[in-house]
């Protein structure tokens, strides 16, 4: 495993690349607070000789209990605080450990607590505020790898150090100086201390879908808030009938939003997961997955429904609930224009949803994907809808640049051929290829495959590729297809 980098060495880097370096990196020590580079919020640095010349009055902490009882090693933590240069350190006895918020409902097996936690007198870390959390209330923090590094349920540990009161012993007159990181919390802290209620969910571009879809007796899955095209960069919430989905992006652009409320008589549990901007990369070294936030645990399979048409989502599993709402009416298209005579080749398939829309209209299908997981799901989406699986469904495990060529040598034809690629992924043969420099390959490989008068159907979900180049990159593969 890769070793993390001290504060002060990460810190002389981040400078360094501003063009604003410190001098004398090696001789300052990270002595209160936020010491080590995973958690948040204030951190007091110092000369490494000047140590003796401050005093830390106060320090205070916000963290989030709750890790299923699974505790970080008590040596480790203890070896952690003494490895802090920080001079006289804080009296565990003197220190106050304060309950704030609580998550219990639907939580019996899984209860988070938000705790303020405050030494009055010397030294401390956040180090310090996990050990404590833990001798009193006899949990974990949320995240802490030392608690569990596979079952991950934070990104990070949470803990934040929001305030710290310092004096100088050199000067004794001089005031003491008090510093606070302000009343915002980092966002994985916040989700869970300050849930915003349904009196923050009463205006904006959303409730349409409130009143329409909401309201639509025949889909019960859909985007509640579309992140910055509802005011709220980075915050995605999707209803999957009773449970929500919520996907916040990390980094400063990403906006904490609204929530419906559980009691809003349409919402049974809400579940979170901390999402990077790129999502091309989920899950290739990141163990975190979906936690339940509030509310009542999922079923494994929520049979959802989508203009009258059943699929199955997971929430708890994965970072991809196995069907994308962005494509519902592409699915309503297929659903409406395939007939008993179409035959239809879906490449990248993940679990189907396109075969399932176009099977409910009689259509015949190949779906091909690379991960069998994912294949595995579409036979029980089939049957759900009354559609037999029999010699007219069929799915293909492998990689599609090679299946594609393969089809082709078998002269097979399809009414429609759907391209719908994740923007950057790793083939079969280990080989990486992206939607930006290889699209019009895929193009030219699935060209030959769709009968005259049929259809070529690409989408992408590269939020960084322009409409007008990816149109020049499929037409430059439809030429070099001939």
């Amino acid at each position: 495993s890769s070793v993390r980098p001290s504060i002060v060495s990460w810190l002389k880097k981040i400078k360094a690349e501003e063009g604003t370096p410190i001098k004398g990196g090696r001789n300052w020590v990270a002595m209160s607070g936020a010491v080590e580079v995973d958690d948040t919020g204030l951190v007091l640095l110092c000369p490494r000789d000047r140590t003796d010349a401050l005093h830390v009055d106060r320090a205070a902490y916000v963290t989030v209990v709750g890790n299923g009882k699974k505790l970080a090693s008590r040596s480790k933590l203890i070896k952690s605080i003494k490895n802090a240069d920080g001079g006289e350190m804080a009296d565990d006895s003197t220190a106050t450990v304060d309950v704030q918020s609580r998550l219990r409902k639907g939580r019996d097996q899984d209860p988070v607590l938000t705790v303020g936690v405050t030494f009055p007198d010397g030294a401390s870390t956040c180090a310090h505020a996990v050990l404590l959390c833990q001798d009193r209330l006899g949990e974990g923090i949320r995240g802490d790898p030392m608690g569990d590094p596979l079952d991950r349920r934070a990104a990070r540990r949470l803990v934040h150090c929001q305030s710290m009161t310092v004096t100088s012993l050199v000067n004794l007159e001089e005031d003491p100086v008090v510093v606070d990181a302000g009343p915002s919390l980092p966002d994985d802290v916040a989700i869970y201390a300050s849930r915003r209620s349904s009196a923050m969910y009463v205006k904006g571009s959303y409730l349409g879908r409130q009143a329409g879809l909401g309201k639509n007796g025949l889909t019960n899955a859909y985007r509640e808030i579309n992140g910055a095209a509802d005011g709220y960069p980075g915050w995605i919430v999707d209803r999957y009938d009773k449970w929500l989905f919520v996907q916040q992006d990390e980094g400063s652009v990403s906006v904490r939003g609204p929530l419906p409320s559980l009691h809003d008589g349409y919402t049974a549990g809400v579940y979170y997961l901390p999402t990077k901007s790129d999502r091309s990369i989920m899950g290739t070294t990141d163990k975190v997955k979906p936690m339940l936030l509030e509310g009542q645990a999922a079923p494994e399979s929520i049979p959802v429904l989508e203009n009258g048409i059943q699929y199955l989502v997971n929430l708890g599993e994965s970072f991809s609930t196995g069907i994308f709402l962005d494509q519902r009416m592409q699915r309503a298209w297929l659903a409406e224009h395939c007939t008993s005579e179409t035959r239809l080749l879906n490449c990248f398939a993940h679990t189907g949803a396109f075969s399932v829309a176009a099977a409910t209209a009689g259509a015949s299908t190949v779906s091909l994907d690379l991960d069998k997981k994912w294949l595995d799901r579409i036979q029980p989406q089939m049957e759900a809808n009354g559609i037999e699986w029999d010699g007219r469904h069929d799915c293909i495990y492998g990689d599609c640049f090679d299946w594609l060529a393969r089809l082709a040598k078998r002269n097979e034809q399809f009414d429609i051929v759907i391209l719908d690629p994740p923007s950057t992924s790793v083939g079969k043969k280990k080989r990486r290829w992206s939607v930006k420099h290889d699209m019009a390959e895929l193009v030219a490989l699935a060209a030959p495959l769709v009968k005259s008068e049929g259809v070529l159907w690409t989408t992408t979900n590269s939020a960084s590729l322009k409409p007008e180049k990816f149109a020049k990159m499929c037409e430059k593969g439809l030429s070099d297809a001939a």
